[in-house]
């Protein structure tokens, strides 16, 4: 029986994506050829990317639903630019990754799950206390002068 390492890397490998997370192009060949100690090797570092992508990608997620969600409660001039501004933060994003590596590390299906959450919310139209016909008024007043500025 094949170890669980073994069928990762083999899973990686066989998908195209070596370079991606493992840091170099590799073949099935060159992998059944590894020694014990060198598959752990490089299983490791397989886990340790691919920790990182959803990391990287956990937190990119939360920024741009708090950007939205901050939007949504307060005048904000420019969504997008408040986000790059939260990703391009120093000390911000240091602690969100100490506060999120380990989770992402160890819970990343249970991070598929989140991500879907927050992408589904993110793309929400939040009422905050407003009926639907009040959201929907606001909606078609702004089309309305976005229409006139194109005319103009």
């Amino acid at each position: 029986m094949l170890n669980k390492n073994y069928e990762a890397l083999h899973i990686v490998i066989s998908t195209g994506r070596a370079k991606e997370l493992l840091g170099k192009n590799m073949t099935t060949k060159e992998l059944d050829a590894m020694s014990d100690e060198e598959l752990d090797a490089y299983y490791k570092i397989y886990e340790l990317n691919y920790a990182a992508r959803i990391n990287d990608h956990l937190i990119n997620t939360l920024y741009s639903f708090y950007s939205y969600l901050a939007s949504s409660l307060l005048p904000i001039d420019n969504v997008e630019r408040l986000r790059e501004d939260l990703i391009n933060d120093y000390i911000l994003t240091t602690e969100l990754k100490s506060i999120t590596g380990g989770f992402a590390a160890s819970c990343s299906k249970l991070m598929a799950v989140v991500s879907l959450g927050i992408t589904t919310l993110k793309h929400t139209k939040l009422r905050l206390g407003k009926d639907t016909k009040e959201v929907e008024n606001e909606e078609q007043s702004k089309e309305h002068c976005n229409e006139e500025v194109k005319e103009l």
